[in-house]
């Protein structure tokens, strides 16, 4: 076998194997000193090309939050490498010297109440802080709780979600809650099988002995029967162990730091409590019982809830080839086999977002919340659904909870900060950016939106450097230029403007917003022919679009068109008879020629469609006061400076306050 070489890897011996994975010792023939590593092979499910990129996708996304935890705490064993060879996939992490709870916790042996709650505060506080980023283990066992050498600390190896991801095989032993072999785990279903290990450390049964220790009395049909084997044991952790192991996930503990807090108040002063033995017939007429509904259940239920991961599956393929109909249909016949099918009601969420119904995308996501509350993915999806149909205080509590069970949910920062930002709490929406970018340095997308935030409320060149740092982590990023080229445009650097808006077209020559951009450049820089070439080419791709002949318009007027300019402007009102800046723009077109009263109607229509509109109200006060309409005047340009006072426009906020000391004097 040390002949065998997996990219750089001498494999050396076989360390351990299950049906959907193989461990092996291997050495770093790249390195002078060899340094060993474990070589984990993931046996795929089916060699099938469009699977085997789900897999490899899926395991990618599995990976990388291990990567990060490894960085977090020494306790998470590090990977060093992850590559697929003949269709294959492997994961390199660093090889331990230690020997695992194997050694320790021996079947027909005890350990003492004190070495349990040593062993068991140990890996509850590791739990503490994969649960924290939205990880569960999925492979709690003696084999893969590692006491390291070189300081004595336990240390977890081989999580359950990367063999699942490639092999379609849960990671399931005697250790394995029911919920979690119905591939629903909990973050508590690690709790539940480190409670079997500790039961196991204090009676010396195995774990399969263990789990066949069920009551089947109706008071106790979710317990497990084992306090007659143990070990003189404080009744208090006995107690906290039952509900460790407490068959239904909802009246276990709901975390590991709840179980620590328990474990922490135990008076360990205290002599240990001998737990009073049960006459002998009475233990073994209890360990004779079995829940055998359940188990005839679990057996005759097992072929069904494999179809429904296989529909599930297929949805996923759909899914990947935007076939966002049928694998709604995939989905909905999985979750109907099994209603508890958390990842199912996620996908069907996410394909339901992609085509546009927002609100089956929030009850999906629902639904997996009810089903999984601990699902910080869960709660980010019906977020952004929230969001999507303009719920933003809604959203906020949702990503509130998705950052709580994920401090380091890069995403869910991200779409708080989008949600703030629509409620015009501009510096939280920055500093929730700033936390996404503090967690993922390349995040393209937060920088591009704190440019935005920073451009409205008049920070330009920090939205410029951040519309700078998005272009140069993706050189393709057609709406940083256009977004970069806005925020130039608008502080009155048009040529370097139009160079964004330039590169914008050359980049996606359809993107009409810039031919009109670069067209109002031209216009303002004296170049009438290019700018009218620009217009023309909006129109021609998308004439449908009002927004082309506003621009237009305004180009006419300053080319004194006014008739062409009025026409350009009847235009665009006829496609969207809400377009507030047609009506405004045409009230100065109308000014122009001397049409006073039409012009005092499209003022009029376009503060209607938007009270927000400043500029609206003061072009309707200055006609006001050419009328001599004073008192209506000044309201007018008091609303307008109010307006332009919110939105930190300092320079006309003062234009209509001097126009209104002009007319009070």
């Amino acid at each position: 076998m040390s002949n065998i070489i997996l990219e750089r890897y001498r494999i050396i011996e076989l360390l351990s194997g299950t049906p959907g994975a193989r461990s092996y010792l291997g050495e770093d023939t790249s390195q002078s000193n060899f340094h060993k590593y474990v070589v984990k092979q993931f046996l795929p499910s089916s060699k099938d090309s469009t699977l085997l990129k789900i897999s490899h996708n899926v395991l990618e996304t599995e990976v990388k939050p291990l990567e990060y935890l490894a960085k977090k705490d020494n306790r998470i064993l590090h990977l060093n490498n992850f590559f697929i060879k003949d269709k294959n996939f492997y994961l390199v992490r660093e090889y331990i010297l230690g020997q695992s709870l194997k050694k320790e916790i021996i079947t027909g042996q005890k350990l003492s109440p004190e070495k349990v709650l040593e062993i068991l505060l140990e890996v509850l506080e590791i739990l503490v802080i994969i649960h924290q980023q939205g990880i569960i283990h999925r492979n709690i066992k003696p084999a893969n709780i590692i006491r390291r050498k070189s300081d004595n600390k336990l240390i977890l190896t081989d999580f359950g979600a990367p063999q699942e991801a490639v092999s379609n095989v849960v990671a399931s032993s005697e250790y394995t809650p029911i919920e979690q072999n119905y591939r629903n785990p909990q973050f508590n279903s690690d709790i539940y099988a480190l409670g079997i290990i500790a039961i196991e450390a204090l009676t010396g049964l195995s774990a399969t002995e263990i789990t066949s220790r069920k009551n089947q009395k109706n008071s106790d049909a979710e317990k497990i029967v084992w306090h007659p084997r143990s070990h003189k044991v404080n009744q208090k952790l006995a107690k906290i162990i039952d509900k460790m192991v407490d068959l239904n996930y909802h009246n276990r503990y709901q975390s590991a730091k709840e179980v620590i807090n328990d474990l922490q108040k135990i008076n360990q002063s205290q002599p240990n409590l001998k737990l009073q033995p049960l006459n002998p017939k009475l233990f073994f007429l209890l360990a004779s019982f079995v829940l055998i509904s359940a188990v005839g259940w679990f057996f005759f239920a097992s072929k069904d809830l494999n179809y429904a991961r296989k529909l599930y599956y297929q949805g996923i393929a759909k899914y990947e080839k935007a076939d966002y109909q049928q694998a709604v249909k995939l989905f909905s016949q999985a979750i109907k086999i099994n209603p508890q099918y958390s990842s199912a009601y996620n996908f069907r969420s996410d394909a339901y977002y992609r085509l546009g119904n927002y609100e089956k995308s929030q009850q999906d996501s629902s639904a997996a919340i009810r089903n999984n509350p601990q699902d910080a993915n869960a709660y980010y999806d019906r977020a952004f659904s929230l969001y999507l149909i303009e719920e933003y205080n809604g959203a906020i509590i949702d990503y509130n909870q998705a950052i709580k069970l994920n401090p380091q949910y890069a995403d869910a920062y991200y779409g708080r900060g989008l949600a703030r930002h629509e409620i015009k709490e501009n510096r939280k929406a920055i500093a929730d950016l700033n936390q996404a970018i503090a967690i993922n340095p390349e995040f393209a997308l937060a920088y591009f939106q704190r440019g935005i935030v920073h451009r409205e409320i008049g920070e330009k060149l920090a939205a410029i450097k951040d519309f700078d740092k998005a272009i140069k982590i993706n050189p393709q990023y057609t709406e940083a230029y256009y977004e970069r080229g806005k925020t130039r445009y608008a502080f009155n650097e048009k040529t370097a403007a139009k160079k964004d808006f330039t590169q914008v077209i050359e980049l996606d020559s359809k993107f009409v917003d810039a031919y009109i951009a670069r067209a109002d450049v031209h216009t303002d820089l004296g170049y009438p022919k290019q700018a009218y070439e620009d217009y023309e080419k909006a129109i021609e791709m998308n004439p449908e679009e009002p927004k082309a002949y506003i621009h237009r318009g305004k180009y006419r007027f300053q080319m004194k068109d006014i008739e062409g300019a009025i026409e350009n402007y009847n235009l665009a009102i006829k496609l969207d008879s809400t377009q507030s800046t047609a009506y405004n723009n045409r009230g100065n077109a109308y000014l122009e020629l001397g049409k006073w009263n039409k012009a005092l109607t499209d003022y009029s229509k376009a503060i209607e469609l938007n009270p927000e509109y400043a500029r609206a109200y003061y072009n309707r006060g200055l006609l006001r006061t050419d009328l001599g309409r004073v008192p209506g005047a000044i309201e007018d340009y008091q609303a307008a400076a109010d307006i332009f006072q919110k939105r930190g426009e300092e320079k006309n906020y003062q234009d209509a306050m001097a126009r209104i000391k002009e007319l009070t004097w």
